[in-house]
């Protein structure tokens, strides 16, 4: 048997430069195709979590009404009487079990009129004015409040780090008014402004009218905001500020706590804009479908008849819209939580916003 040369013996076996850069490749374009496979998963499970979030909220409006025999308002009162200074929100706080982040409300608190100033603003409030609960917010946007602000002024100030928020809004309707009374009865949504709505008024049923939807805030999901009403309604982004304080900052948030659910303007450097109850259209009756950037108009007084006060005037009415493609979470009057697309006929998607406007919606059209 021959010996094997020396210099053969020494030879080493291995990969060239263009075997190692095609099993490189290669690797690479698994992970490209993985890494949206491991997205669509985790967008999935917080899809999940978010439609939780609103099952949660849903029984907690059912065990409110069975214990007061009416649904929530989304915010408190009227005009002569404690100026809505607190919010539905803060009423369903023992049915989620935060009994006590509802008795650190004081809700007796108030500056002496006439009328007597009740509210949020005043210093006893601050406590609960900022405590976030996780069920409010929807998963796939966010897992804490962004904005803080001095709230009231003079003696009765005070400031927070951040202000709790929620990216579920009550379902107020397919009509241009904020609180029942004020004409256009029938496009009333069950949650409004000074409501008390009754299962038994909501006509067009349980199962055909949602309570509660996803209206993501924060700036990160509201980068633009909506200017103008009806067909000359445009997009434009969330800054600057209002015209007397072009330079502040603009921030999009649905504040929990803060009944206004208006635009409000601390000093000159700050502007949040937000609101507690969402619409299927804008203030003029314009249809506003699902996902459309966030409204930054305001109720006012020309919509009113004529020698009447403004329907909750100044108020927010933005639309519905979510961090998920596609589509946005709704809680029935049922209980039920159903996914409504964005290519929902107008029609249909007003219906389901309304609750006693007869019309009649089959399943599949949304």
């Amino acid at each position: 048997m021959t010996p094997l040369h020396p210099e053969r013996r020494r030879r080493r076996f291995g990969f060239t430069l263009i075997e190692l850069l095609v099993v490189i490749a290669i690797i690479a374009v698994l992970i490209a195709l993985l890494l949206p496979a491991v997205q669509s998963a985790r967008e999935a499970a917080r899809r999940v979590q978010c439609v939780n979030n609103l099952k949660q909220l849903g029984l907690a409006l059912q065990n409110y009404h069975d214990t007061n025999n009416a649904f929530p308002p989304a915010a408190q009162g009227g005009m002569f009487n404690v100026y809505m200074n607190y919010t539905g929100y803060s009423f369903i706080l023992p049915y989620i079990e935060q009994t006590a982040a509802y008795n650190t409300f004081n809700f007796n608190l108030n500056l002496p009129g006439p009328p007597a100033y009740y509210g949020w603003t005043l210093p006893g409030n601050s406590t609960g004015f900022c405590l976030q609960f996780g069920v409010f917010l929807c998963p796939s946007n966010r897992a804490s409040a962004e904005v803080g602000s001095t709230v009231g002024s003079g003696a009765s100030a005070y400031t927070v780090d951040k202000v709790a928020v929620t990216d579920y809004l009550f379902n107020g309707g397919a009509g241009r008014y904020a609180v029942p009374g004020y004409g256009e009865t029938n496009l009333l949504g069950p949650v409004c402004f000074n409501s008390s709505t009754r299962i038994a008024e909501i006509t067009d049923g349980t199962s055909n009218t949602f309570i509660m939807a996803e209206s993501a805030g924060g700036n990160a999901r509201n980068k633009y905001r909506a200017v103008g009403a009806g067909a000359s309604r445009v997009c434009v982004p969330l800054s600057p500020g209002l015209p007397a304080a072009p330079s502040a900052t603009v921030y999009y948030d649905n504040i929990m706590f803060m009944a206004y659910g208006r635009s409000r303007t601390w000093g000159t450097d700050k502007r949040i804009i937000g609101g507690l109850v969402g619409k299927t259209v804008d203030l003029i009756g314009y249809p506003y479908k699902p996902n459309d950037c966030a409204f930054d108009s305001e109720t006012t007084v020309a919509d009113d008849p004529p020698g009447q006060p403004a329907p909750a005037p100044g108020q927010q009415l933005p639309n519905f819209r979510s961090t998920h493609p596609g589509l946005i979470n709704a809680v029935f009057a049922d209980g039920s939580v159903r996914a409504l697309k964005d290519t929902i006929s107008m029609p249909a998607y007003m219906g389901l916003s309304t609750m006693r406007g007869g019309e009649v919606i089959s399943a599949d059209s949304y």
